[in-house]
């Protein structure tokens, strides 16, 4: 093997950005299977259109 491609094969970059999108994949699919999304939307709406949920049920 060429003194070269060995440099080339033991860089820290593809490592690093092989880290970097790990972390990346896990924190979307955590955020997208434990956040209640409809709650957080909620939360930003203004007052008089919120949903109140009184132990998970809608209170109309």
């Amino acid at each position: 093997m060429s003194p070269s491609r060995l440099k080339r094969m033991l860089s820290t970059r593809p490592l690093v950005g092989g880290v970097l999108l790990w972390t990346l994949v896990l924190s979307v699919l955590h955020a997208s299977l434990n956040v209640r999304w409809d709650g957080v939307v909620n939360e930003l709406r203004p007052e008089s259109e919120r949903k109140l949920d009184v132990a998970y049920i809608p209170v109309t």
